[in-house]
């Protein structure tokens, strides 16, 4: 990309005691690109952000947000982002507009305007009926959507988002990816972490996958997919779930003209062969076919698809964890913080 990147981060450590939380991370992220950053619990996720958004310092190396060192000039570095992290940080006791405005005034916002810019973004999130109700009273989703609104109050060029929409109904999720579209468009850079790995796949231009700290892969979910074994997989969905003679039985005739490797699926209850190479496609095709027909387990349906951002994650993650294992960790300097 031409562009200056909006957040670039070299060789970020964070050490706790002797614990390496974040390992020497190296990324970019670039204005109107969202990037989401994917890993178990305790994968360092939130330690990352809370670094990047200066909350916590970090061990060794460095990184700066649109062209400010965030180490060197921390002051300047928050006046150009903002931040929603997984709690919601809102006043019980006041109103949703009340709650705007000391954001308003917490970020030195010119007085002129500011009631009418306040109701356009309780609006924005459908909660200017709610305008005058005390936060108390507003469901979890509604406190968290007004946490969003009240980040961008300022119209930040950056915004951190820190597990957005967990615990939200499908409803309000969508709501949040809608106006997340729509900031990428205007060119603000997301910085989203996430657990639910559909949000990550409808939403992220790159996708970052950190295990025990360490970003063992990035890029687009092209890029991701293209570092599996198989290309495409076949899956066929039984009426029901065969008993375990069946499931032998049906196992092994399938794997006998398979271009690939053959699985069941306990929970989905799908019979599914990931393709080593996406040219036998066609002809495992007619080959699952025939093998239908010879089955005396009724079948629902059969498809073929691509690895999803699920099957990518899980899959590198464990390829990640495998070569962690193996390699020696790296030296760190111990934290002196307490």
């Amino acid at each position: 990309m031409s562009e200056a990147p909006s957040i670039k981060v070299t060789q970020l450590t964070k050490v706790f005691g002797k614990r390496t939380v974040v390992d020497h991370l190296d990324l970019e992220v670039f204005p109107g690109e969202l990037y989401a950053l994917l890993g178990d619990n305790g994968a360092g996720k939130t330690t990352t952000i809370n670094m990047l958004t200066t909350l916590l310092k970090p061990t060794s190396g460095k990184f700066s947000i649109s062209g400010f060192d965030g180490i060197a000039d921390p002051e300047k570095v928050k006046s150009k982002f903002a931040v929603v992290s997984q709690d919601v940080a809102l006043y019980q006791e006041l109103t949703a507009f009340e709650n705007l405005m000391f954001v308003s005034r917490l970020y030195g916002l010119p007085k002129e305007g500011a009631v009418e810019r306040i109701e356009q973004h309780l609006n924005q999130w459908d909660l200017l009926s709610r305008r005058d109700d005390y936060i108390g009273d507003f469901s979890g989703g509604m406190q968290r959507k007004l946490s969003i609104a009240g980040a961008l109050l300022r119209s930040p060029r950056v915004l951190f988002l820190d597990e957005p929409t967990v615990g939200l109904d499908p409803g309000s999720r969508q709501h949040i990816w809608e106006i997340l579209t729509g900031l990428k468009h205007e060119g603000v850079t997301i910085f989203l972490t996430t657990h639910y790995l559909e949000e990550a796949e409808l939403l992220a231009d790159r996708v970052g996958i950190i295990v025990r700290g360490k970003l063992i892969a990035e890029g687009t979910i092209d890029d991701l997919r293209g570092r599996l074994n198989h290309m495409k997989s076949i899956c066929v969905r039984m009426a029901r779930r065969p008993n375990p003679e069946e499931l032998d039985s049906s196992l092994s005739r399938l794997r006998n003209f398979a271009f690939g490797e053959v699985s069941y699926d306990e929970l989905r209850n799908t019979f599914s062969i990931a393709l080593t190479n996406e040219r036998h496609l066609s002809v495992t095709l007619r080959a699952v076919t025939d093998w239908i027909e010879t089955e005396d387990i009724p079948i629902t349906g059969v498809s073929t698809s691509e690895p999803s951002l699920e099957e990518i994650y899980l899959a590198l993650s464990h390829e990640g964890m495998t070569l962690l294992e193996k390699r020696p960790a790296p030296h760190v300097p111990a934290s002196k913080e307490t």
